[in-house]
């Protein structure tokens, strides 16, 4: 990967990390960490959810982001948690569907595009 497109991961990743806990994540606990590479489309996010002992981490392998007017949408090819019972789930409920993120999130996701 570039020095410009880590430094632009490194830029969204810090923005990017505090939106996500005060929208979509409070209700569940938040996240502490989030690794992006734009260049891989991958993603690394850890979290410390609500009623869990140790953190959760969640390994996006392939994703893509996709625009339409002002929404931005994740598309998630391939997952793997450090929950079996987690990764079955999202492999059965979550590959290849478009979620739309939050406005506060989709401007700064917007940028890897």
């Amino acid at each position: 990967m570039g020095f410009f497109s880590d430094s632009k991961d490194r830029m969204v990743e810090s923005m990017a990390l505090p939106m996500l806990n005060n929208s979509l994540l409070q209700p569940y606990g938040k996240a502490t960490s989030l690794k992006l590479n734009s260049a891989d489309k991958s993603a690394a996010v850890v979290l410390d959810l609500k009623g869990e002992n140790h953190p959760v981490e969640i390994q996006l392998t392939r994703y893509e982001l996709q625009r339409e007017g002002e929404r931005v949408f994740l598309i998630v090819h391939s997952v793997t948690t450090s929950r079996e019972w987690l990764t079955t789930l999202a492999r059965e409920h979550l590959l290849n569907k478009k979620l739309e993120l939050p406005p506060q999130v989709a401007a700064y996701a917007g940028r890897l595009l």
